[in-house]
């Protein structure tokens, strides 16, 4: 019986035989493939999860921020509708290091943009205060009547006669003292109070006063403004807002990109209020502050995600341009929202933006009534 040896050169049976180079080549070149096919569909997967989250991010954040500036816009006016006061110039008392200064005293005060003044809710970048508004919002929080107190005698040491005096006023009510004209406005506190009069902060006297309008324990003097990219207030009664320091504005929320207001005025040349003019314009005296009953405004958010796509001739992703105009409001009649911000910003078409639109009454102003014909 003979036996067979495995020789080493021998070719093995072709049951036993490994992948050949070629194959295996192939084999590494379709995996990769392969691959370069999934990386592709979870980048794209990914930037789509991405792209919902950060749109989400942008509604609710957008969402939040209107609802905090539209809770002082919808109280604007109130407490401060009196003809003596509206359009006049108010002194807010020093506090600590903050020193004296002035605000308008009107429901809303709109500084568009491009706007000189440099006093109010001043911007650091010199972009956004020619491509955003600025607001200021002035109301009370006293639930007496807006029409004043009538002053019957002023007597030394900053005391003021007022009848029933005590079921008005409170210790730590902000009050302004008014002769019937915007002369000498200084928002003041009462120290003390009795039946028949009341005491203010010492030095802060009126002597022709006739009237004492009660703001309340916490009026609101608010300026609202977007600086570096974010949604920003500053409350005057307790900060320079007249600053452009950082440390004097609190952010409420970044991404907002944008602010636009215009005034809601008549100009019927009637004595109904009725709105059929939207503009930037602000009222010069009581009278036209009168017949601008409500304001419109318009806030824009951004989203954080940078959208991108991949080039088919370079292999590269690239921007993928979501937006392709700025969005409008008022019908299409509010003043042009410019997301690139004077040309500044040349990638904002690789981004999606929301707006949030709504119109504000002047609280007071409605049913006061127009003091003499709008127009």
């Amino acid at each position: 019986m003979s036996t067979s040896t495995f020789h080493p050169l021998r070719s093995a049976p072709r049951s036993q035989r490994g992948f050949s180079l070629v194959e295996v080549l192939i084999g590494l070149l379709i995996a990769m493939i392969a691959v370069v096919i999934m990386m592709e569909v979870l980048i794209t997967s990914e930037q789509r999860a991405r792209t919902t989250s950060t749109g989400n991010d942008a509604t609710s954040g957008g969402a939040v921020m209107m609802h905090l500036m539209q809770r002082d816009l919808l109280q604007a006016g109130y407490g401060i509708s009196s003809s003596d006061m509206l359009g006049c110039t108010l002194t807010l008392p020093a506090v600590g290091s903050v020193p004296t200064r002035s605000v308008p005293v009107a429901p809303v005060v709109i500084y568009p943009a491009g706007s000189s003044a440099t006093t109010v809710a001043p911007q650091t970048d010199a972009t956004e205060k020619n491509t955003t508004d600025r607001l200021l919002v002035f109301y009370g929080s006293d639930s007496g009547q807006p029409e004043g107190n009538s002053i019957s005698q002023k007597q030394p040491g900053d005391v003021y006669l007022v009848g029933n005096a005590n079921l008005a006023f409170n210790v730590g009510d902000y009050v302004v003292a008014s002769a019937g004209n915007c002369a000498g406005l200084v928002l003041t506190r009462v120290v003390a109070v009795n039946a028949t009069s009341v005491t203010v902060t010492a030095g802060t006297q009126v002597a022709s006063a006739t009237t004492l309008y009660n703001l309340g324990p916490a009026p609101r003097i608010v300026a609202y403004a977007v600086r570096n990219g974010a949604l920003t207030s500053c409350d005057y009664l307790t900060a320079d807002c007249s600053s452009a320091s950082a440390a004097n504005w609190t952010s409420l929320g970044g991404n907002i990109v944008a602010l636009r207001a215009q005034y809601g005025r008549d100009t019927s040349g009637g004595t109904a209020l009725n709105v059929n003019t939207w503009d930037q314009t602000t009222p010069t005296d009581a009278a036209h502050w009168q017949c601008t009953p409500a304001v419109r405004f318009v806030l824009v958010a951004k989203s954080t995600q940078y959208e991108t796509k991949l080039d088919a001739t370079t292999g590269q992703r690239v921007c993928e341009a979501v937006t392709g105009a700025a969005p409008q409001w008022g019908g299409g009649t509010g003043p042009a929202i410019d997301l690139s911000r004077g040309g500044t910003v040349t990638d904002w078409s690789c981004y999606r933006y929301r707006t949030f639109e709504n119109v504000a009454p002047s609280r007071n102003v409605v049913w006061t009534g127009a003091l003499g014909a709008c127009t």
